[in-house]
């Protein structure tokens, strides 16, 4: 067994890279010298990632060669392009790496330091022989042996260390040629692919020079500004906004199809689309402009000297580009589409976030509305930003509010309809659990908001799991003849809820606790929710209704609108959406969708609900068409849960139900 030497390394880093000592002489020579010298020497192969690593290029990276062998070239060196360098020039030629290799040259003292903001095109490639750098002190001269007329002192770029520290350097990219075989390689392996070697040495002046981080900073997949800079830019444009009059406009773009392609093809392949299109914002960004990638795959766009009408020339132009395009990979083709919030800047934004948000709010209103549009941020969406917001904030601080009591459960009944003539059978009460909010006035308002925050939040299964313990809480506290007058109390789920784990047993245990019958418990799961998760929801619904409770499909109609499944789920109840219902007397699509909604309910043995029943002419319909239960404001409005259980204890203690039926609230 061979001895592992344990000896400590030494500053130096007696070789180029620890995995150098098993290579035959010249190598330990070449990676002796390059320890040695005051340049940062990587080489990196054909995928751009790490093979070896110097002491010099550990000591400027800040980087280990252990952490950096294997990692991407652009994690390890982040360079930002120096001040007046265009796009295509060779920022340093082969003569000047004679420059830095020599290490009796005078130091030289740094510029200011004032880094450009757009990134430029990769280094033109020079030939490195690695048989001439094998000789120490060999000189490298330019091809045409002469010197490069680059001006003394100035740095070809800056180097973000890895503890955000920035130094100027010097450096050069070549291709590696005239690599030796290795003894005993065999001649028919093919050659390794070509590599590139990077010279870089600081440009430093006498004494340590220290730099706070440059701005703008780069997004590493795209090279667009990233999160911070653009911010950096909008706070730029709206104090020239407010100084000078300028009109700036942002653009919010959120790719459609992004989330597919990375599902489908994977990670890389999302990667390779995210650079394009940044190359497609890249090449509409003027002068003054500013482009972004701030987050997954989402873009802004900063135009600068363009009203409202121009900038959205140039937001719908990109939008066609994207939309046109035909993204392939693996074989499989795709359309990428993007969503578009436009916002002009105006004095009354007070911060870069304010309009971030704005435009960002004005995206989300564009995929709302059907994806692949351009949303213009008006003055009267700011109550509704401002709205949204302040459910966000209600949601960071759900626990609290909800032990506050500032979440109210209310009733609203669900009636049988009986055709004129018909005997009315008696019937208990029947109403759905709904939530109302307690304001600061101390009125009570609608939770949609509050609702949509906490579904975007993933935090909707608190609320769900706080109504039902809640409702159980009250039914289970009803004397028995009072909860012999209960029918059905109906209690909605989300999807987000049916998939965390836990769910089933919560239930459970709450339903004991309580001491509520099953059999009183109606649960309403939407249709896209029992869809999406099909297995899942069956299971759910097969061990529950093992104990008696019943199940409900919520909004049916509204989403995939596939009757297979409902044969397949043990549905008491299917509840027609009210966009159907509303319309019925003047829309005869709508009036034969809920008529072909009944019919596969009464063959499956399914009772029928419809929602949103707002006067007697829809109820008389609805009545002829026999669905079995209307629910709206015709019937009655949403009241408390406490007063309609207190309605049910106060009705006395008969042996049967009431057989005109009980008043529902909720």
């Amino acid at each position: 067994m061979a001895k592992i030497d344990d000896r400590p390394e030494s500053g130096l880093h007696a070789a180029f890279d620890r995995s150098d000592a098993h290579r035959g002489s010249p190598d330990k020579q070449l990676a002796a010298w390059l320890s040695e010298v005051d340049v940062g020497v990587i080489e990196i192969d054909a995928e751009q990632r790490v093979v070896r690593f110097n002491g010099a290029a550990e000591r400027l990276t800040g980087w280990s060669i252990v952490e950096a062998r294997g990692a991407l070239l652009d994690r390890v060196l982040r360079l930002i392009p120096a001040a007046g360098t265009t796009s295509g020039e060779p920022d340093i030629d082969v003569g000047e790496m004679n420059e830095l290799f020599d290490e009796a040259a005078p130091a030289k003292v740094a510029p200011a330091l004032t880094p450009r903001r757009e990134p430029v095109a990769p280094l033109a490639p020079v030939i490195i022989d690695e048989g001439a750098l094998r000789t120490p002190g060999a000189p490298l001269a330019a091809p045409d042996g002469g010197p490069s007329g680059r001006p003394p002192g100035r740095y070809t770029a800056l180097l973000e260390r890895r503890d955000g520290s920035v130094i100027p350097i010097l450096h050069t990219i070549g291709a590696l040629t005239g690599r030796p075989t290795r003894e005993g390689q065999r001649d028919s392996k093919p050659p390794p692919a070509p590599g590139q070697l990077i010279l870089f040495r600081e440009l430093g002046a006498p004494g340590p020079l220290p730099i706070h981080p440059a701005k703008p900073r780069y997004d590493a997949l795209t090279r667009l500004l990233d999160r911070y800079a653009i911010i950096d830019r909008i706070e730029e444009a709206l104090n020239d906004c407010r100084k000078t009059g300028t009109p700036y406009a942002l653009c919010y773009i959120d790719l459609d199809r992004f989330r597919l392609v990375n599902a489908t093809c994977g990670h890389e392949a999302g990667d390779d689309l995210l650079q394009w299109v940044a190359t497609r914002v890249h090449e509409i960004v003027g002068p003054k402009d500013a482009a972004g990638r701030i987050g997954g795959d989402e873009f802004v766009l900063l135009l600068a000297d363009k009203s409202e009408r121009e900038a959205e020339r140039v937001a719908r132009d990109l939008q066609i580009c994207l939309l046109e395009f035909r993204f392939g990979w693996a074989e499989k083709t795709f359309s990428i589409g993007a969503s578009i919030g436009l916002v002009v800047l105006t004095p009354h934004f007070e911060r870069a976030v304010d309009v971030l948000g704005a435009a960002d709010h004005a995206c989300r209103i564009a995929k709302e509305n059907g994806r692949g549009r351009l949303q213009v941020y008006l003055d009267d969406q700011h109550q509704q930003m401002t709205t949204s917001r302040r459910s966000m904030q209600w949601v960071a601080s759900l626990q609290r509010h909800l032990a506050e009591g500032r979440l109210r459960l209310y009733s609203q009944g669900i009636h049988p309809l009986v055709k004129p003539g018909a005997a009315r059978a008696p019937h208990g009460a029947h109403f759905e659990v709904l939530v109302r909010q307690l304001g600061e006035d101390g009125r009570f308002y609608s939770p949609v908001g509050i609702i949509q925050a906490a579904e975007q939040s993933g935090l909707i299964h608190v609320i769900d799991r706080y109504v039902a313990r809640q409702a159980f809480r009250l039914i289970g506290a009803m004397p028995q003849h009072a909860l012999r007058r209960l029918d059905t109390c109906s209690i909605n789920l989300s999807g987000v809820s049916l998939l965390r784990e836990g769910l089933l047993d919560f239930l459970v245990e709450q339903l004991h606790r309580a001491q509520v019958p099953p059999s009183k418990i109606c649960f309403e799961i939407t249709e896209t929710a029992a869809l999406a998760n099909l297995g899942e929801v069956l299971w759910f619904m097969q061990e529950l209704g093992a104990m008696g409770c019943r199940f409900a499909i919520d909004d049916f109609g509204s989403g995939h609108a596939s009757y297979g499944y409902l044969e397949s789920l043990p549905v008491d109840y299917v509840k027609i959406d009210g966009m159907f219902v509303r319309d019925l007397q003047d829309n005869t699509l709508h009036r034969a969708i809920v008529e072909s909604v009944h019919r596969i309910g009464d063959t499956l043995g399914i009772k029928t609900v419809a929602e949103q029943v707002e006067n007697q002419e829809i109820a008389d319909l609805l009545t002829s068409m026999g669905i079995h239960y209307a629910q709206g404001w015709h019937f009655d409005k949403p009241q408390p849960l406490v007063d309609l259980c207190a309605s049910l204890r106060a009705q006395g203690d008969p042996s049967d139900p009431d057989p005109t039926g009980s008043p529902a609230g909720r």
